[in-house]
C-alpha cells in the first residue's frame, strides 16, 4: 500500500500546486470502505510469475513494471468509481461525491466529477506507455472499453434480463480489468499470450473478478431492499400509505442476479418487468422478492460465485508453488464470503483483522424471513 501511493504522489503530484479535487480523489484512491485488493492481486501475480524468469531478467525491474500495472487497473477502477456517483436530476446531494460536497451543487459536482474521472484515465494511459509494450497497451485499452460497455450494460441495459447476460455484464465492467492485468503481468515476465502461464494468469484474474462482483451485487441488492424496507416500515408504523417514485422501486433491479434467475423461471413475472419496464408498485417488488427466498435464489447465485472462486484457485495450481500463491488462493475465498467482511477496511485495527461483532448480512436474512409476509399485506 506504501508503494503505491508513492507512485500516485510521484504521478498525481502533491503539495498545495494540486486541485483540491485531485487531492479528495487520491484520498478516495487509499481510504475508500473497501481494501485496494484489485492492485494486490496483480502485485501477488507478479512475485508469482518472477519465479519463471530467466537468469538474464532484471527481477527487479519486472516487479516495478507490476507496480505500475497494479496502479493502471486500480486507476482504471478509481475512474469508474468517480463517474459513477455523477448524480441523476433525481438523487440526493448526499449521494454524491467529494467534489459536490466541495461545490454544493450537483451540476458542478457532476461536471468536476467527470473531469476528475477523465483525468484518471488519461494518467493511467500515461503509465501504460512507460512500460513500453504495444500489446500491454492494446490489452488495457480493451479492458476500458469493456468497463465502459458493462457500465452502460448495468446503468442502461438493452438485452433481456437473463443469468447469461448478467454475467456478461459482470465481465466487462469487473472481471475483463483484472484479467488484462494479470495477463499484461505475465506477458511482461516475457511468457506469449497464448502460453500456459499467461492462460493460467488471465484465467485466475477473471475468475477472482466475477466471482467477486457477483457477491458484491448481491450485498448491493441487499441493501438496496433495506432502504425500501425501511420506507415501508416508517409508512407503516405512522399509519401513512407506502409510496414510491420510479426510481426507487427500479433501483434493486440494476445489480439483482437473484432477481434475474427468478424471472428465467417465472414467464409471468418476467413480462410483468419488462412490459412496464420495471416495477409499477410496491406489491410487485415484495412478491418478488418473496419468490427470490422461495427459489432460494440467493443459494443459487451464491453458489455461482464460489464455483468461479475454485476456477481461480485451479488456474493458480498451474503456477509455480509459492507463497505469494497461497496468499492470492486466500484472498479468492474471502472474495466470495456472504459479507466480504475481509475485504473492508473498517474490520482491521492496526493492520490485523477483527471479526465484526455484528454479522450484517445475517440480520438481513433473518428480517426478511419473519417480516416479509407482513411488509406484503401493509403494501
Amino acid at each position: 500500500k506504501r508503494k503505491i501511493k508513492a507512485v500516485i504522489d510521484r504521478n498525481l503530484g502533491s503539495g498545495g500546486a494540486v486541485h483540491p479535487l485531485l487531492k479528495s480523489s487520491s484520498k478516495d484512491f487509499f481510504e475508500r470502505s473497501e481494501k485496494t485488493w484489485r492492485p494486490t492481486i496483480v502485485l501477488l501475480l507478479g512475485s508469482v510469475l518472477s519465479e519463471t524468469l530467466s537468469p538474464e531478467q532484471d527481477k527487479a525491474a519486472y516487479l516495478d513494471d507490476c507496480m505500475i500495472l497494479a496502479e493502471i487497473v486500480e486507476i482504471m477502477h478509481t475512474s469508474t468509481v468517480i463517474h459513477d456517483t455523477v448524480l441523476e436530476d433525481f438523487d440526493s446531494l448526499e449521494k454524491g461525491n467529494p467534489a459536490h460536497m466541495i461545490y454544493s451543487s450537483s451540476v458542478a459536482g457532476n461536471k468536476i466529477s467527470i473531469l476528475a474521472g477523465d483525468f484518471l484515465l488519461a494518467r493511467a494511459s500515461v503509465l501504460l506507455s512507460s512500460i513500453r509494450n504495444t500489446q500491454v497497451v492494446e490489452i488495457m485499452a480493451g479492458a476500458l472499453e469493456a468497463i465502459m460497455r458493462g457500465q452502460m450494460g448495468l446503468h442502461r441495459p438493452s438485452e433481456p434480463f437473463t443469468t447469461r447476460n448478467y454475467l456478461r455484464t459482470v465481465e466487462d465492467r469487473t472481471s475483463k480489468l483484472l484479467e488484462s492485468g494479470c495477463l499484461c503481468a505475465a506477458l511482461v515476465a516475457g511468457h506469449s499470450v497464448d502460453s500456459e502461464v499467461a492462460l493460467a494468469a488471465r484465467e485466475a484474474g477473471r475468475s477472482m473478478g466475477t466471482a467477486y462482483q457477483i457477491t458484491r451485487d448481491m450485498l448491493v441488492t441487499e441493501g438496496n431492499y433495506e432502504k425500501l424496507w425501511k420506507k415501508i416500515n416508517k409508512c407503516v408504523d405512522l399509519g401513512e400509505d407506502v409510496e414510491f417514485d420510479k426510481y426507487e422501486l427500479n433501483e434493486p433491479l440494476q445489480r439483482a442476479s437473484c432477481l434475474i434467475y427468478v424471472l428465467e423461471n417465472d414467464e409471468e413475472m418476467r413480462a410483468q418487468v419488462e412490459s412496464e419496464g420495471g416495477f409499477k408498485n410496491v406489491e410487485q417488488l415484495l412478491s418478488a422478492r418473496e419468490a427470490i427466498e422461495s427459489q432460494d435464489a440467493v443459494g443459487v447465485m451464491r453458489g455461482r460465485a464460489h464455483e468461479y472462486g475454485r476456477e481461480a484457485v485451479s488456474a493458480l495450481e498451474r503456477l509455480p508453488a509459492c507463497e505469494a500463491r497461497d496468499a492470492l488462493s486466500l484472498l479468492a475465498h474471502y472474495l466470495v464470503n456472504p459479507t466480504q467482511k475481509r475485504l473492508q477496511r473498517s474490520n482491521y485495527k492496526e493492520g490485523s483483522y477483527v471479526e465484526p461483532v455484528v454479522d450484517a448480512h445475517d440480520k438481513k436474512s433473518r428480517m426478511w424471513g419473519t417480516q416479509l409476509a407482513k411488509a406484503k399485506k401493509s403494501a
